[in-house]
């Protein structure tokens, strides 16, 4: 198991993606991501995007976390969102290959420590999240702030 170092973020996202090319992987600093219903729903966003060709960015992989920062600039999206050193990472990956999918499974279970917590809804994630996208959390209730994330994320449209 190991740590990822900030230098060897991109690397890693590379060596996985050649790795596992029946496989679109996207990597997010656990902290952007407000529960697993954030990260489905992103998702499920994304490949809506895709589907009907709408998408913001040229790639599934980046529409995710594009749509995870809630922003059309890939650039702020990286700032908010990107794979950070120390800092516990979350992988989304998506494909139509479930033995694929599998595989990359078990090979981050032979990398990583396994956590899911660290995506977890929490008060100081909201507020981070809240003061990222310029929004009060006072005026969003906890149990509404993922379902707000969401309707943020699906209304991008590319400028």
């Amino acid at each position: 198991m190991r740590t990822i170092d900030a230098r060897d973020a991109g690397k890693l996202l590379d060596r996985l993606r050649a790795e596992n090319p029946d496989v679109m992987i996207q990597a997010a600093d656990a902290s952007a991501v407000y529960g697993r219903d954030h990260a489905l729903g992103v998702l499920d966003i994304a490949l809506e995007a895709m589907q009907r060709k709408v998408m913001i960015a040229n790639r599934p992989e980046a529409e995710v976390l594009l749509r995870l920062a809630c922003t059309d600039q890939i650039s702020e999206a990286i700032k908010r969102a990107r794979l950070r050193e120390g800092a516990a990472g979350c992988f989304i990956a998506f494909s139509t290959d479930t033995k694929a999918l599998q595989k990359f499974s078990e090979q981050l279970a032979e990398e990583f420590a396994l956590d899911d917590s660290v995506i977890e809804p929490g008060a100081q994630k909201k507020n981070a999240i809240a003061k990222a996208i310029g929004v009060s959390p006072n005026k969003i209730a906890d149990g509404d702030f993922a379902r707000f994330l969401l309707e943020r994320a699906a209304i991008l449209v590319k400028r």
